[in-house]
Protein backbone atom coordinates (compact mmCIF):
# COMPACT_ATOMS: atom_id res chain seq x y z
CA UNK A 1 0.00 0.00 0.00
CA UNK A 2 2.58 2.28 1.05
CA UNK A 3 4.68 1.66 -2.44
CA UNK A 4 1.43 2.17 -4.57
CA UNK A 5 0.85 5.62 -2.32
CA UNK A 6 4.54 6.80 -2.81
CA UNK A 7 4.50 5.59 -6.44
CA UNK A 8 1.12 7.96 -6.98
CA UNK A 9 2.56 10.91 -5.33
CA UNK A 10 5.61 10.81 -7.49
CA UNK A 11 2.99 10.70 -10.58
CA UNK A 12 1.14 13.46 -9.17
CA UNK A 13 4.11 15.52 -8.45
CA UNK A 14 5.89 15.70 -11.33
CA UNK A 15 2.85 16.40 -13.41
CA UNK A 16 1.85 18.74 -11.32
CA UNK A 17 5.51 20.11 -11.77
CA UNK A 18 5.33 20.13 -15.24
CA UNK A 19 6.10 24.09 -16.44
CA UNK A 20 4.14 25.38 -18.32
CA UNK A 21 4.99 27.26 -21.46
CA UNK A 22 6.86 31.14 -20.81
CA UNK A 23 5.47 30.76 -17.76
CA UNK A 24 7.53 33.51 -16.32
CA UNK A 25 7.42 35.92 -18.47
CA UNK A 26 3.37 35.24 -19.04
CA UNK A 27 3.01 36.15 -15.16
CA UNK A 28 4.58 39.26 -15.93
CA UNK A 29 1.88 40.68 -18.10
CA UNK A 30 -0.72 43.37 -16.93
CA UNK A 31 -3.90 43.69 -18.37
CA UNK A 32 -2.72 46.73 -20.37
CA UNK A 33 -0.81 44.48 -22.48
CA UNK A 34 -4.13 42.06 -23.18
CA UNK A 35 -5.91 45.47 -23.95
CA UNK A 36 -3.25 46.67 -26.09
CA UNK A 37 -3.76 43.37 -28.52
CA UNK A 38 -7.54 44.70 -28.84
CA UNK A 39 -6.92 47.97 -29.61
CA UNK A 40 -4.21 47.26 -32.98
CA UNK A 41 -7.45 44.72 -33.70
CA UNK A 42 -9.93 47.79 -33.45
CA UNK A 43 -7.47 50.15 -34.66
CA UNK A 44 -5.38 48.67 -37.25
CA UNK A 45 -2.07 50.39 -36.01
CA UNK A 46 0.04 50.30 -32.48
CA UNK A 47 0.73 54.27 -32.97
CA UNK A 48 -3.59 54.48 -32.92
CA UNK A 49 -3.89 51.41 -30.02
CA UNK A 50 -0.99 53.93 -28.19
CA UNK A 51 -3.49 57.00 -28.44
CA UNK A 52 -6.81 55.19 -27.81
CA UNK A 53 -4.86 53.66 -24.15
CA UNK A 54 -3.21 57.07 -24.07
CA UNK A 55 0.24 55.46 -23.87
CA UNK A 56 3.62 56.80 -25.54
CA UNK A 57 4.34 54.77 -28.98
CA UNK A 58 8.08 53.83 -27.25
CA UNK A 59 5.80 52.28 -24.50
CA UNK A 60 3.30 51.01 -26.49
CA UNK A 61 6.10 49.49 -29.01
CA UNK A 62 7.75 47.41 -25.89
CA UNK A 63 4.46 46.72 -24.60
CA UNK A 64 3.91 44.10 -27.75
CA UNK A 65 7.27 43.52 -27.84
CA UNK A 66 6.50 41.65 -24.12
CA UNK A 67 3.58 40.41 -25.36
CA UNK A 68 5.19 38.32 -28.48
CA UNK A 69 8.02 37.69 -26.21
CA UNK A 70 5.33 36.24 -23.68
CA UNK A 71 3.73 34.14 -25.92
CA UNK A 72 6.48 33.39 -27.98
CA UNK A 73 5.64 34.32 -31.63
CA UNK A 74 4.66 37.30 -33.76
CA UNK A 75 0.99 38.39 -33.20
CA UNK A 76 1.41 41.20 -34.98
CA UNK A 77 1.76 41.52 -39.34
CA UNK A 78 3.17 45.08 -40.56
CA UNK A 79 1.55 46.84 -43.03
CA UNK A 80 2.33 49.68 -45.29
CA UNK A 81 -0.81 51.29 -43.01
CA UNK A 82 -0.08 50.24 -39.73
CA UNK A 83 -0.61 46.58 -38.55
CA UNK A 84 -2.74 43.57 -38.25
CA UNK A 85 -3.45 40.65 -36.42
CA UNK A 86 -1.34 37.58 -37.63
CA UNK A 87 -3.15 34.45 -37.29
CA UNK A 88 -1.80 33.94 -34.23
CA UNK A 89 -2.79 37.12 -32.81
CA UNK A 90 -5.97 36.91 -34.03
CA UNK A 91 -6.48 33.37 -31.76
CA UNK A 92 -5.02 34.98 -29.19
CA UNK A 93 -7.47 37.77 -28.91
CA UNK A 94 -10.23 35.25 -29.16
CA UNK A 95 -8.98 33.79 -26.09
CA UNK A 96 -7.83 36.91 -24.23
CA UNK A 97 -11.20 38.64 -24.97
CA UNK A 98 -12.76 35.75 -22.35
CA UNK A 99 -10.12 36.69 -19.89
CA UNK A 100 -10.78 39.95 -20.38
CA UNK A 101 -14.78 39.54 -20.36
CA UNK A 102 -14.45 37.69 -17.21
CA UNK A 103 -12.30 40.67 -15.67
CA UNK A 104 -14.76 43.35 -16.70
CA UNK A 105 -18.39 41.53 -15.57
CA UNK A 106 -15.87 40.80 -11.97
CA UNK A 107 -15.19 44.30 -11.55
CA UNK A 108 -18.92 45.12 -12.58
CA UNK A 109 -20.29 42.76 -10.26
CA UNK A 110 -18.21 43.85 -6.89
CA UNK A 111 -18.72 47.16 -7.61
CA UNK A 112 -22.42 47.64 -7.10
CA UNK A 113 -23.23 44.48 -5.45
CA UNK A 114 -20.86 42.02 -4.74
CA UNK A 115 -23.44 39.48 -2.48
CA UNK A 116 -25.46 39.36 -5.75
CA UNK A 117 -24.07 37.47 -8.83
CA UNK A 118 -24.39 39.19 -12.20
CA UNK A 119 -25.31 37.47 -15.42
CA UNK A 120 -24.97 39.05 -18.82
CA UNK A 121 -27.91 37.31 -20.89
CA UNK A 122 -28.27 37.87 -24.69
CA UNK A 123 -31.48 38.00 -25.97
CA UNK A 124 -33.96 38.34 -28.79
CA UNK A 125 -36.71 41.16 -28.28
CA UNK A 126 -39.08 38.20 -28.05
CA UNK A 127 -37.96 36.68 -24.99
CA UNK A 128 -38.44 39.88 -23.35
CA UNK A 129 -42.12 39.41 -24.09
CA UNK A 130 -42.71 36.17 -23.79
CA UNK A 131 -40.27 34.04 -21.51
CA UNK A 132 -37.81 36.48 -19.84
CA UNK A 133 -40.97 37.46 -17.19
CA UNK A 134 -41.85 34.48 -16.26
CA UNK A 135 -38.31 33.22 -15.65
CA UNK A 136 -37.39 36.37 -13.70
CA UNK A 137 -40.63 35.76 -11.53
CA UNK A 138 -39.67 32.14 -10.50
CA UNK A 139 -36.17 32.72 -9.78
CA UNK A 140 -37.29 35.82 -7.65
CA UNK A 141 -39.82 33.43 -5.97
CA UNK A 142 -36.75 30.75 -5.15
CA UNK A 143 -34.39 33.99 -3.90
CA UNK A 144 -31.97 33.09 -6.83
CA UNK A 145 -32.63 36.10 -8.95
CA UNK A 146 -29.31 37.56 -10.08
CA UNK A 147 -28.89 40.83 -11.07
CA UNK A 148 -29.00 40.66 -15.19
CA UNK A 149 -27.51 42.79 -17.94
CA UNK A 150 -29.46 42.19 -21.01
CA UNK A 151 -28.57 42.70 -24.50
CA UNK A 152 -31.09 42.76 -27.00
CA UNK A 153 -29.65 42.07 -31.03
CA UNK A 154 -30.41 39.49 -33.99
CA UNK A 155 -29.26 36.31 -33.78
CA UNK A 156 -26.07 37.16 -35.76
CA UNK A 157 -25.39 39.98 -33.52
CA UNK A 158 -26.10 38.16 -30.27
CA UNK A 159 -23.58 35.05 -31.39
CA UNK A 160 -20.79 37.59 -32.56
CA UNK A 161 -21.37 39.04 -28.96
CA UNK A 162 -20.82 35.75 -26.96
CA UNK A 163 -17.73 34.80 -29.18
CA UNK A 164 -16.04 38.41 -28.30
CA UNK A 165 -17.45 37.28 -24.59
CA UNK A 166 -19.36 40.44 -24.18
CA UNK A 167 -22.46 38.46 -23.05
CA UNK A 168 -22.13 35.64 -20.58
CA UNK A 169 -25.07 33.53 -22.38
CA UNK A 170 -27.84 33.88 -24.96
CA UNK A 171 -31.23 32.96 -25.80
CA UNK A 172 -31.85 32.59 -28.99
CA UNK A 173 -32.93 30.33 -32.22
CA UNK A 174 -29.77 28.71 -34.29
CA UNK A 175 -28.97 29.20 -37.69
CA UNK A 176 -26.74 27.45 -40.02
CA UNK A 177 -23.63 28.84 -40.89
CA UNK A 178 -24.12 31.51 -37.62
CA UNK A 179 -21.24 31.08 -35.13
CA UNK A 180 -20.95 27.36 -36.13
CA UNK A 181 -17.01 28.01 -36.01
CA UNK A 182 -17.47 28.39 -32.25
CA UNK A 183 -19.84 25.43 -31.88
CA UNK A 184 -16.48 23.13 -30.06
CA UNK A 185 -16.46 26.10 -27.37
CA UNK A 186 -19.91 26.83 -26.98
CA UNK A 187 -22.50 24.41 -24.64
CA UNK A 188 -25.90 24.82 -26.24
CA UNK A 189 -28.98 23.18 -24.64
CA UNK A 190 -32.50 23.15 -26.61
CA UNK A 191 -35.08 24.57 -24.71
CA UNK A 192 -38.43 24.92 -26.27
CA UNK A 193 -40.41 24.91 -29.42
CA UNK A 194 -41.04 27.96 -31.82
CA UNK A 195 -43.11 28.62 -34.49
CA UNK A 196 -44.26 32.16 -36.45
CA UNK A 197 -48.00 33.29 -37.05
CA UNK A 198 -49.70 35.49 -39.28
CA UNK A 199 -51.31 38.63 -37.90
CA UNK A 200 -54.01 41.46 -39.12
CA UNK A 201 -56.08 44.02 -36.96
CA UNK A 202 -59.40 42.16 -36.09
CA UNK A 203 -60.92 44.56 -38.61
CA UNK A 204 -58.98 43.40 -41.84
CA UNK A 205 -61.33 41.61 -44.22
CA UNK A 206 -58.89 38.60 -44.27
CA UNK A 207 -59.48 38.83 -40.35
CA UNK A 208 -63.32 37.66 -41.15
CA UNK A 209 -63.24 34.73 -43.17
CA UNK A 210 -63.00 31.56 -42.13
CA UNK A 211 -61.12 29.98 -44.91
CA UNK A 212 -58.07 31.86 -46.71
CA UNK A 213 -55.59 31.15 -49.98
CA UNK A 214 -52.81 31.52 -50.64
CA UNK A 215 -53.70 34.26 -53.47
CA UNK A 216 -55.75 36.40 -50.98
CA UNK A 217 -52.42 36.65 -49.05
CA UNK A 218 -50.29 37.13 -52.06
CA UNK A 219 -52.05 40.26 -52.67
CA UNK A 220 -52.70 41.79 -49.47
CA UNK A 221 -50.80 44.52 -48.16
CA UNK A 222 -47.57 43.50 -45.63
CA UNK A 223 -45.43 45.17 -43.29
CA UNK A 224 -42.31 42.21 -43.26
CA UNK A 225 -39.18 42.49 -41.55
CA UNK A 226 -35.83 42.82 -44.03
CA UNK A 227 -34.35 39.84 -45.56
CA UNK A 228 -31.76 39.68 -43.02
CA UNK A 229 -34.00 38.31 -40.80
CA UNK A 230 -34.59 34.92 -39.79
CA UNK A 231 -38.36 35.03 -39.87
CA UNK A 232 -38.49 36.78 -43.44
CA UNK A 233 -36.57 34.13 -44.66
CA UNK A 234 -39.01 31.28 -43.05
CA UNK A 235 -41.51 33.16 -44.66
CA UNK A 236 -40.21 33.80 -47.68
CA UNK A 237 -39.32 30.07 -48.34
CA UNK A 238 -42.94 29.58 -47.03
CA UNK A 239 -44.29 30.66 -50.04
CA UNK A 240 -42.32 29.17 -52.51
CA UNK A 241 -43.28 25.75 -51.08
CA UNK A 242 -46.73 26.13 -52.04
CA UNK A 243 -45.59 27.41 -55.21
CA UNK A 244 -46.49 31.19 -55.10
CA UNK A 245 -43.64 34.15 -55.10
CA UNK A 246 -43.42 36.06 -51.58
CA UNK A 247 -45.12 39.37 -52.00
CA UNK A 248 -43.45 42.57 -51.72
CA UNK A 249 -43.59 44.70 -48.18
CA UNK A 250 -44.96 48.13 -48.09
CA UNK A 251 -43.08 48.13 -45.14
CA UNK A 252 -39.80 46.69 -43.56
CA UNK A 253 -39.05 46.75 -40.31
CA UNK A 254 -36.71 44.43 -37.92
CA UNK A 255 -38.80 44.75 -35.04
CA UNK A 256 -41.95 43.05 -34.67
CA UNK A 257 -43.19 45.13 -32.02
CA UNK A 258 -43.18 48.07 -34.63
CA UNK A 259 -44.63 45.54 -37.46
CA UNK A 260 -47.72 44.24 -35.06
CA UNK A 261 -48.71 48.08 -34.27
CA UNK A 262 -48.49 48.73 -37.79
CA UNK A 263 -51.03 45.76 -38.55
CA UNK A 264 -53.32 46.73 -35.86
CA UNK A 265 -54.12 49.93 -37.41
CA UNK A 266 -56.16 47.57 -40.08
CA UNK A 267 -54.56 48.31 -43.25
CA UNK A 268 -52.00 45.45 -43.72
CA UNK A 269 -51.02 42.24 -42.58
CA UNK A 270 -47.40 40.45 -40.86
CA UNK A 271 -45.74 37.81 -39.56
CA UNK A 272 -44.11 37.36 -36.00
CA UNK A 273 -42.96 34.72 -33.63
CA UNK A 274 -46.47 32.99 -32.45
CA UNK A 275 -46.21 34.50 -28.70
CA UNK A 276 -45.67 37.73 -29.81
CA UNK A 277 -49.08 37.23 -31.92
CA UNK A 278 -50.66 36.52 -29.53
CA UNK A 279 -49.57 38.53 -27.00
CA UNK A 280 -50.83 41.41 -29.32
CA UNK A 281 -54.07 39.55 -29.51
CA UNK A 282 -55.01 39.39 -25.77
CA UNK A 283 -54.66 42.92 -26.04
CA UNK A 284 -57.46 42.95 -28.74
CA UNK A 285 -54.97 44.93 -30.95
CA UNK A 286 -54.39 42.09 -33.45
CA UNK A 287 -55.97 38.51 -34.56
CA UNK A 288 -54.03 35.73 -35.37
CA UNK A 289 -54.78 34.20 -39.15
CA UNK A 290 -55.08 30.40 -39.47
CA UNK A 291 -53.60 28.65 -42.77
CA UNK A 292 -52.65 25.35 -43.55
CA UNK A 293 -49.93 24.44 -43.82
CA UNK A 294 -48.27 26.45 -41.18
CA UNK A 295 -44.93 27.66 -41.22
CA UNK A 296 -42.18 25.13 -40.14
CA UNK A 297 -41.06 25.43 -36.59
CA UNK A 298 -37.49 25.89 -35.03
CA UNK A 299 -36.07 26.17 -31.47
CA UNK A 300 -35.07 28.28 -29.21
CA UNK A 301 -31.35 27.32 -27.90
CA UNK A 302 -29.73 28.51 -24.64
CA UNK A 303 -26.20 28.84 -25.19
CA UNK A 304 -23.17 29.82 -23.15
CA UNK A 305 -19.58 28.86 -23.40
CA UNK A 306 -18.46 25.70 -22.21
CA UNK A 307 -15.64 27.81 -18.82
CA UNK A 308 -19.27 29.39 -17.93
CA UNK A 309 -21.19 26.49 -17.90
CA UNK A 310 -20.69 25.54 -14.62
CA UNK A 311 -21.20 29.07 -13.06
CA UNK A 312 -24.15 28.49 -10.50
CA UNK A 313 -25.74 31.88 -11.56
CA UNK A 314 -25.78 30.69 -15.44
CA UNK A 315 -26.79 26.82 -14.13
CA UNK A 316 -30.06 28.50 -12.11
CA UNK A 317 -30.75 30.79 -15.16
CA UNK A 318 -30.64 27.73 -17.62
CA UNK A 319 -33.02 25.87 -14.76
CA UNK A 320 -35.72 28.48 -14.82
CA UNK A 321 -35.72 28.31 -18.35
CA UNK A 322 -35.79 24.77 -19.01
CA UNK A 323 -38.71 24.82 -16.19
CA UNK A 324 -40.69 27.10 -18.02
CA UNK A 325 -39.74 24.67 -21.10
CA UNK A 326 -41.39 22.18 -19.41
CA UNK A 327 -44.92 24.16 -18.54
CA UNK A 328 -44.93 25.14 -21.89
CA UNK A 329 -44.89 21.46 -23.25
CA UNK A 330 -47.16 20.34 -20.51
Amino acid sequence: MSKAITSMSAVTATTTATPRPHAGRIDRLRVRHLRLLEQIAGTGSLSAASQQMQVSQPGATKMLQELESAFGCNLIDRTPRGGQLSRAGAFALDRLRIALGALDTAAACLAAAPQIPLVRVGILPLIAVSALPAVVALLDGQDALPRLTLREGTVEGLMQLLHDSEIDCAITPLRAGVGTADAAQLNITRLWETSLALAAAPTHPLARRRKLTIDMLREARWVLPPHSASTRLQFDQWFLEMGAMPPVPHVESLSFHTNLSLAATGTALTVAPLNAVRHYESRGMVRELRFEPGMSRGHMFFITRQELAGLASVVQLLNALKSLSRSQIG
